[in-house]
């Protein structure tokens, strides 16, 4: 299977239009948050809510392929992380054309005691696909279990960028380059413009 370089097309995807769906669906919450990381915040992004507004995860999904496209980035299939991110990676490879393979939080107990549904052959370059990342520590496990089954692993692509101190570290650590449309940074300063 050749690898697929995703050619540019002339839209451009649309930072505002990503910050009106999260408006629109509701996705952004202010209040006490605990994050998975069991780090404290102010503010929550709420990403599970957006495919329960059809035109709205469409059009999310539909930047998330402007994006890739524009940034020309090579990929033979899409692995999402669960939970969060099955919907969207789902849509997100029925868009480009592209495979989809389940990734499994842990092996099944019976039968073939897969971790990864699907077959993803020794070298296949896979798009890891998340809804946001904060701290990285929940994407460790599908990066480890991707490259064991044989996968090349090199392109992540999230949402949204929440963590604190950009994503460098992260990067070097599990060479990884991670693509995301806009940062919470970037979200909370229109939030607070519109105030």
């Amino acid at each position: 299977m050749a690898v697929i370089k995703l050619v540019a097309k002339q839209t451009a995807f649309s930072k505002t239009k990503v910050f009106e769906i999260l408006e629109r669906t509701g996705a952004l919450k202010f209040g006490d948050f605990t994050l998975a990381s069991g780090a404290k915040s102010k503010y929550y992004i709420d990403m599970r809510i957006i495919p329960n507004f059809p035109a709205e995860f469409d059009a999310l999904v539909s930047e998330a392929v402007k994006y890739l496209r524009q940034e020309h980035v090579a990929f033979e299939g899409i692995v999402a992380i669960p939970l969060a991110a099955i919907p969207f990676g789902t849509l997100l490879a029925y868009k480009l054309q592209q495979p989809y393979y389940i990734l499994r939080k842990e092996p099944k107990k019976h039968g073939l005691k897969k971790m990864i549904e699907g077959t993803i052959r020794k070298g296949q370059k896979i798009l890891l696909v998340d809804d946001l990342i904060s701290s990285g520590f929940s994407k460790v496990f599908a990066i480890q279990a991707l490259r064991e089954e044989g996968a090349e692993v090199q392109e992540m692509f999230v949402f949204i960028d929440r963590t604190p101190d950009g994503l460098a570290a992260f990067e070097a650590e599990q060479q990884i380059k991670v693509h995301y449309l806009v940062s919470a940074k970037e979200i909370l300063a229109r939030a607070s413009k519109s105030d």
